[in-house]
């Protein structure tokens, strides 16, 4: 099967989106457990596994799609120093997932892509809940400081 040229494009920004996503989870984990944030540290390894798993999704359709995976990594992941630079820069990770997912299930509902506007939105369905997470931690963080 192929796609069109636009979607291939977008399913290869995800990937790069989720590998980065992942090594950003995987190097703030380790942040926060050496800040003794064990709860956090938990909770960012687990999300690693959910960024994985998109990276696998998406990968699996351009191959379904008949294209190649080409992993490359434009910017290093920022990683905090602290919690509140923790959930902040991981909101930002969340909010340009959004919008780039948000982006192609668009596109691909203009174009009758059924298959990839349902990836796409399943995907970003999780990343908003991910969203969501992080900035109820962030209210709860704020108002006890």
């Amino acid at each position: 099967m192929s796609a069109h040229p636009r979607i291939i494009g977008y399913l290869q920004r995800a990937v790069n989106h989720e590998l980065l996503a992942v090594q950003q989870c995987i190097l703030q984990a380790a942040t926060a457990s050496s800040l003794g944030l064990m709860a956090l540290a938990d909770r960012l390894r687990s999300d690693a596994h959910d960024e994985l798993g998109h990276a696998e999704a998406f990968a699996s359709r351009l191959l379904h799609c008949g294209a190649g995976v080409h992993a490359s990594q434009s910017r290093a992941p920022c990683v905090g120093r602290t919690r509140l630079e923790i959930l902040h820069f991981g909101l930002a990770t969340e909010a340009d997932a959004v919008r780039l997912y948000s982006e192609a299930g668009a596109f691909c509902a203009r174009i009758g892509d059924d298959a990839n506007h349902a990836l796409f939105n399943r995907i970003c369905a999780d990343e908003r809940h991910h969203q969501q997470e992080i900035e109820r931690a962030l209210k709860a963080y704020e108002g006890a400081r």
